[in-house]
C-alpha cells in the first residue's frame, strides 16, 4: 500500500510539473526578451521643428555590436544627424562600422544606417541607448520610423551580436512621429539624469554631476549634451571636458581615460 501511494504521489508531482512548467518557461521569457525601440514611440512636433529620438535597447545580455536600420517618410521628415549612443562607450572603446544617412533611398523614404562595436572582449549587459537621431520636420503629415535589418531582411528584428556565432534574438519595436502646423510634444526628449550643478564643481574633472562619485550618471550627462556646442539649449559647459566648446567624441574618450587613471 505504501508503494502505491508513492507512486500516486509522484504521478501527481509530475502532472503538476508539466502544467507549471511550461507557463514558467514562457514568463521567464517575456521577462528576458531583448527589445530595441524607438523613443519616444510616438513624437508629436510642428513644421519646422528639430527633435531627437533615440533608439534604445533593453535587456541586453553579452552584446557586442548592434547593426540596425531605420526608414523614414522624406515627405515629412528631414535626418540631420546620426550619433552613437551612450550605451556602448560605457562598457568599452566601440568601433563605427557603418554610419550612413541616405534621404533618397527611394522615391518616399530615407534611411538612416549604423554598425558599432565594442573592441576587444569587453561587451555590454542592460539597457541604454544604442543611437541618437536628429530631424527636422519639414512638412504636415505622418511619418513611420521603421525599425529592421537587411541582409537577410527581418522587418521585426535588427542584428545584436555576440563573441559566438549565434546571434542575440530581439524585437524591433517601429516608433511614429506626427507633424502639424500648431501644436508639438514637449516631452519628445527624454529630461537629463541630474539637474546642473553648482558653480564649484571643476568642469575639467569627470565627476560633472558633483555628486562626488565618478561612474555612468556622469557619461549620461555628457551624452545628453552630445553633439552641441556653445549657444545650443542642451550645450552643459561642465560636460565640455577639452573645453574647445563643443561636446563630442573626445570628451567622452577623456571622460573614460579619466575614469581609468582615478580607479
Amino acid at each position: 500500500m505504501k508503494i502505491v501511494k508513492e507512486t500516486v504521489v509522484s504521478v501527481l508531482l509530475l502532472i503538476l510539473a508539466s502544467s507549471y512548467v511550461p507557463g514558467m518557461v514562457q514568463a521567464s521569457t517575456l521577462t528576458t526578451e531583448t527589445k530595441v525601440y524607438v523613443h519616444p514611440e510616438e513624437t508629436r512636433v510642428k513644421v519646422g521643428e528639430v527633435f531627437d529620438i533615440y533608439i534604445n535597447v533593453n535587456n541586453a545580455s553579452r552584446l557586442q555590436g548592434f547593426d540596425f536600420m531605420l526608414m523614414y517618410d522624406t515627405n515629412v521628415l528631414d535626418c540631420l544627424a546620426l550619433e552613437e549612443g551612450a550605451f556602448f562607450p560605457s562598457f568599452g572603446e566601440t568601433f563605427v562600422a557603418k554610419e550612413e544617412i541616405n534621404d533618397e533611398f527611394n522615391c518616399e523614404s530615407g534611411r538612416v544606417w549604423l554598425a558599432i562595436v565594442i573592441l576587444g572582449k569587453d561587451y555590454a549587459d542592460g539597457s541604454g541607448t544604442l543611437a541618437v537621431i536628429q530631424f527636422n520636420a519639414t512638412a504636415v503629415g505622418e511619418s513611420v520610423l521603421d525599425l529592421y535589418s537587411e541582409y537577410p531582411y527581418k522587418p521585426d528584428e535588427v542584428k545584436l551580436a555576440t563573441c559566438t556565432p549565434q546571434a542575440i534574438p530581439n524585437i524591433a519595436i517601429d516608433g511614429r512621429v506626427i507633424v502639424n502646423c500648431c501644436s508639438s510634444n514637449p516631452v519628445s526628449v527624454p529630461d537629463p539624469p541630474h539637474d546642473p550643478p553648482d558653480d564649484t564643481v571643476d568642469p575639467s574633472t569627470p565627476d560633472i554631476n558633483g555628486d562626488g562619485l565618478v561612474n555612468i550618471k556622469d557619461l549620461m550627462m555628457i551624452a545628453h549634451a552630445y553633439g552641441t556646442s556653445t549657444g545650443d539649449d542642451r550645450y552643459h559647459a561642465r560636460a565640455d571636458l577639452n573645453e574647445d566648446g563643443s561636446i563630442d567624441i573626445h570628451d567622452i574618450y577623456i571622460w573614460l581615460k579619466r575614469l581609468c587613471e582615478n580607479a
